[in-house]
């Protein structure tokens, strides 16, 4: 407990006098009565030592050990002066511990040998010098780094390696360093012995003496040059990219640009050919109802004559009755083509009593429950827009009796203010999931395709849902903004 105790002690004391604290002085002397003069120098050439190496390794923690050899030897030899010379120191004890100094100065010899081995073998430059910019210290990584050797170094100005638009930097860094302050990763260019530049990062912390007084600096230099190198290839590269980037871009956009007005186009070709389908449509209407109908009626007035002067002969006649009702018929189906093709209506009394025509038509001609409603007070719209709501109820119905099995099918008509809403829906089988995805990616289906293409050149949206209890079809179509309510009246009432 004794030993501990004192143990403990001593390194209460050795602690404030390694440290420098405000009581290192009382200490000191307190360990001086402790051990005698002589083992006093033993412990104090120890604390030398651990102080340096430790001053070192907290200045640059990027490095193991770090020392400054001249002022280690010197420290070493004065001490040791001082014991050989003490006359106090003449006892038995100091002897011994005479005795054993060269040992420990082969030790120390040991140690020093290794931090400055270190230091020589760092790839890196480790230069140190004073606050007045002359270099004290120049290692071999500083001589393979920046060629000279360290005889030529040492004693120069650092400028000497300092390119003369950067010797600002020198002057920057020193006044930190006076401030204490430590300087990481600074990024510069440097010149070599041979004048070509070099680029390197630079780590530079304040040199203290035993007093903690800042005295000079201690530089680590790294060569940057193959990270700058890759750095510059890599702005070069991304530079190329962004070249090709920006070039593919522009040709995007061209290509964009010329894809959009070909589209342009082609929805202006595509309106022309509606327009030019439902014209010709329109004159084989008029020519079925006018010149085949009147053909027709001709015929029946020609067969009704024979019809009287074959009453005597009973198989005559009724063979001229038989053809009687033929072009009865043919008539009626010629009638009903041409208002499909395009019903007088549409033109003299508007959408709302075509699409009541030719609902009831189709309800007779088919087993389909049509349920048609159409807003009151509709009134007349632009004449190709009345053509495009009829076409549009004309396939969907005609798709419903065709494909969908329903036996019900159900139309809205209504008008807002800005806007017509259309609606189409049955209840039948529906469509399968890939041809209602082929359909709503405009990829097949001729009919849907003219609906689509009709609703599109009046800058309407077409909508088309479909599940296993039916279809439905959405279309609305903007009113043109001449078309107000004012206007619309007047129209539908001079009709």
């Amino acid at each position: 407990m004794a030993n501990t105790q004192m143990e403990d002690a001593i390194f209460v004391l050795a602690g404030h006098v390694f440290l420098k604290t405000s009581d290192y002085l009382r200490c000191l002397d307190a360990l001086a009565r402790l051990f005698g003069p002589g083992r006093l120098q033993y412990l104090l050439l120890f604390l030398a030592f651990v102080r340096a190496a430790h001053y070192w390794t907290e200045t640059h923690p990027e490095i193991a050990f770090e020392d400054d050899i001249n002022k280690l030897l010197a420290t070493h030899a004065a001490l040791a002066d001082c014991i050989l010379n003490d006359p106090q120191s003449r006892d038995t004890i100091s002897q011994s511990l005479l005795d054993e100094l060269p040992a420990l100065r082969l030790q120390a010899d040991k140690a020093i040998g290794l931090l400055a081995a270190i230091v020589d073998s760092s790839d890196d430059a480790i230069v140190s010098k004073t606050l007045e910019g002359i270099i004290t210290s120049w290692n071999l990584g500083a001589e393979r780094l920046f060629g000279y050797t360290a005889s030529e170094a040492i004693g120069q100005h650092i400028s000497f390696i300092i390119p003369v638009n950067r010797r600002d930097e020198e002057t920057l860094i020193i006044e930190r360093i006076k401030k204490g302050e430590r300087l990481e990763h600074f990024d510069t260019v440097r010149v070599r012995k041979d004048q070509t530049l070099i680029d390197i990062s630079l780590t530079v912390s304040p040199l203290r003496d035993g007093n903690g007084k800042i005295i000079g600096a201690s530089k680590i230099a790294r060569d940057i040059t193959q990270r700058r190198q890759i750095e510059r290839e890599l702005r070069e590269s991304e530079g190329r990219y962004r070249t090709l980037a920006d070039a593919l871009d522009t040709q995007v956009q061209f290509r964009t640009q010329e894809l959009e007005r070909r589209n342009s186009e082609l929805r202006e070709l595509s309106g022309r050919l509606l327009e030019s389908q439902d014209a010709e449509r329109r004159h084989i209407a008029r020519e079925l109802h006018d010149s085949a109908g009147q053909t027709l009626t001709a015929i029946g007035l020609h067969l009704a004559r024979i019809s009287e002067e074959t009453k005597k002969d009973s198989a005559l006649a009724k063979d001229v009755q038989s053809a009687e009702e033929l072009v009865q018929h043919l008539a009626r189906e010629i009638r009903t083509t041409s208002y499909l093709l395009h019903p007088p209506l549409l033109d003299e009394t508007g959408i709302s009593s075509a699409l009541s025509w030719y609902v009831q038509g189709l309800a007779e001609r088919s087993s389909l429950e049509i349920d048609l409603q159409v807003s009151d007070n509709f009134g007349r719209l632009p004449s190709e827009m009345e053509i495009v709501i009829f076409r549009l109820v004309q396939e969907c119905l005609t798709n419903i009796h065709r494909h969908s099995g329903s036996k019900i099918a159900l139309i809205r008509v209504s008008r807002e203010e800005n806007t017509i809403h259309i609606k189409v829906e049955d209840q039948g089988r529906g469509m399968s999931p890939g041809r209602l995805a082929a359909i709503q990616s405009h990829g097949t289906g001729v009919g849907i395709r003219g609906m689509r293409e009709r609703v599109r050149h009046l800058h309407g949206d077409l909508v088309i849902e479909s599940n296993g209890s039916g279809t439905k079809v959405y279309a609305t179509l903007p009113l043109p903004a001449s078309l107000s309510p004012r206007k619309r009246n007047t129209r539908q009432d001079v009709a």
